[in-house]
């Protein structure tokens, strides 16, 4: 039936998987039910496409799973195994950190074949009672995967309207009409062949063929909703969510003293926010008209944990007992995560933030967080867009974005040299904002043997021993850590004859990327973690009788991208090495890769400049 071999060879070039038939029928019955069926047929060419082989299907007390079949062909479409019920595997997402949770999963996975190609059929059906959910159609859902016949098909019964986005797709919708009056649409995507990603290429959205659904009306669990604006989803959420946020009055007594003193709002929302962080601790609850709905503030003070809603929801009520308004932030949340599509309002929203406004600044608390400080969202929820929760119904806002001057690394350290090129170092750096975050799970998550491991393989130098280290958060409105090291460098320097070959960069060596093998065809995209300052000042102390037989230029190097610069000074027997790097995120034209590439090349050589010194 589903013969490898009648797969076009385009499809094949690049692809590890070959989408051969995937069908998603979503059929709206009214705004609070659906039924939703998912017929794919996949050809796997090589290992690399595997885990094609398994489905994975979430359901609730809102879903119920009607439909998980599968079969199993060889390359020349003849059955080799059909799912029984003993091959689908029924588990609970409870982990450690959710501690209230209803979602629960049906997986099913075919054995690994000895030979390629094979295919892998799946029919999944479920019914859907949280209409405030429609599908987003993504047919091509992973890279080197080509798709021959993908199609989307929505029914509306009379009365209810589907709203929809199209993005990257070569065609628009087809619309019929239905028997009862609703219509029919329909999106259809043929022979695309696969796609590899290039380096430093802008997120999948922008490329990935998709159409995203959402209702005009909807209903769960005795709540209708409308759907047509940003200000329907904030008004929404806040009647799902209103007088959810009293708290006991012993409660409000303390909060009211504990702030008695401070004058300003920000002075009051920093401790209420470190009461919050010492009283509380997060864990998540999956509960509750969807997951929406938040645990009363009441039920958070006397249990002392919450998910981020409930937390958010506390804090709101803590910070209105002592006279401070506040707003719950709905956003899209996660490193790499793409905005919310600002002209679709939807519920894509996966995160809680609490919003504040002062006299000097608007405030975001990560009110999850045992360690943040008020103010800080860090890549996780910064520089997108979120939503105000407001009685009236809410906009559109920005969190903040962190320029490089926000995000240093300063780094000084101290090098003592032997004339067999053996070394001691002393190291401190200094890092904040996004570059602090890089130590935020190892400082709060890792025990001290689990920390000096993180640390072992952090640390690029071939040979080393780590005598000791430490890291500490430092205080301050701005996130910062610092991390000092003592290490023992084994052959860090060459000697050869009377010579001493010194490299001079110790740890913070910046490598060159790939070039591009082909014409390039989008953007050059540098995200977040692309803004930042690097300084670094070493300091070697050379052994006695050696001097330098040449001075290292001065180097500049500037680009579009950022600015790096190096210089090395002899001052009696220590030589002083600085570089300074700073680096720019943005977008840029497909047409300047090479001059990335040029730039990085360049970095990378002056980062392993060494001085050589001579025994006089």
């Amino acid at each position: 039936m589903y013969l490898a071999s009648t797969i076009p060879a385009a499809l094949t070039e690049n692809a590890h998987t070959v989408v051969r038939w995937h069908e998603t029928t979503f059929s709206v019955r009214s705004a609070g039910e659906a039924t939703q069926r998912i017929h794919s047929v996949v050809t796997i060419l090589d290992e690399l496409g595997d885990e094609h082989a398994r489905t994975i299907v979430g359901y609730d007390k809102l879903s119920k799973v009607t439909e998980l079949t599968g079969v199993l062909y060889d390359g020349n479409g003849n059955v080799i195994k059909k799912l029984k019920k003993s091959d689908i595997d029924d588990f609970s997402t409870y982990a450690d950190y959710n501690l209230f949770d209803d979602q629960r999963y049906k997986s099913a996975k075919f054995p690994k074949q000895p030979s390629y190609p094979y295919t892998v059929e799946f029919v999944i059906e479920t019914t859907e009672r949280n209409l405030m959910f429609y599908p987003t159609w993504v047919p091509q859902s992973s890279e080197h995967q080509s798709v021959e016949q993908a199609v989307f098909k929505v029914t509306m019964p009379k009365g209810l309207t589907l709203r929809y986005k199209e993005l990257n797709m070569p065609g628009t919708v087809a619309l019929s009409a239905a028997e009862d009056g609703g219509q029919h649409y329909v999106w259809k995507l043929l022979n695309r062949p696969a796609v590899e990603a290039e380096p430093f290429a802008p997120p999948g959205r922008e490329r990935q063929p998709a159409v995203y659904t959402a209702p005009t009306e909807f209903e769960v669990q005795g709540y209708r909703g409308n759907l047509k604006n940003w200000a329907d989803i904030s008004r929404f959420y806040y009647t799902l969510n209103q007088g959810r946020d009293q708290i006991p009055d012993d409660l409000r007594q303390r909060v009211a003293a504990l702030t008695a003193d401070e004058k300003t709002t920000i002075g009051k929302v920093q401790r209420i926010y470190r009461f919050l962080q010492e009283q509380t601790r997060y864990v998540s609850v999956q509960l509750g008209i969807g997951g929406w709905q938040t645990i009363e503030a009441q039920k958070v003070a006397i249990s002392k944990y919450g998910d981020c809603k409930a937390l958010t929801n506390y804090t709101k009520a803590l910070l209105n007992a002592v006279g401070v308004t506040a707003y719950p932030a709905l956003v899209r949340a996660g490193n790499g995560q793409p905005d919310v599509l600002v002209d679709f309002p939807s519920f894509h929203f996966n995160h809680v933030l609490l919003c504040v406004p002062t006299e000097q600044d608007t405030l975001f608390l990560e009110c999850t967080s045992g360690h943040d400080p008020a103010g800080y969202v860090g890549d996780f929820t910064g520089n997108r867009h979120v939503l105000l929760i407001m009685p009236e119904g809410g906009r559109l806002v920005r969190t903040p974005t962190y320029r490089a001057t926000d995000n240093v690394q300063q780094r000084r350290i101290s090098i003592k040299l032997t004339e067999q090129g053996d070394a001691t170092a002393d190291v401190r750096t200094y890092c904040t904002n996004l570059q602090r975050d890089n130590y935020v799970q190892p400082l709060y998550g890792l025990s001290r043997d689990e920390q000096r491991s993180w640390l072992l393989k952090r640390i690029t130098i071939p040979a080393f021993d780590l005598d000791s280290y430490s890291i500490r958060e430092e205080p301050g409105r701005i996130p910062a850590v610092t991390e000092t090291l003592s290490l023992t460098v084994r052959k860090w320097a060459t000697p050869s004859g009377t010579r001493l070959f010194v490299p001079l960069n110790l740890l913070s060596i910046l490598g060159p990327v790939a070039p591009a093998t082909q014409p390039r065809q989008s953007a050059v995209h540098l995200g977040a973690s692309y803004n930042f300052e690097d300084s670094d000042t070493i300091t070697y102390q050379i052994p006695k009788e050696f001097t330098p037989e040449f001075r290292l230029e001065p180097l500049t190097i500037e680009s579009k991208f950022g600015k790096y610069s190096a210089h090395a000074t002899i001052e009696g027997d220590k030589l002083v090495y600085i570089r300074r790097v700073s680096m720019h995120s943005g977008r840029f034209p497909a047409t300047d890769y090479s001059e990335w590439v040029a730039f990085r090349r360049q970095v990378a050589k002056a980062d392993r400049a060494q001085m050589v010194f001579i025994k006089r």
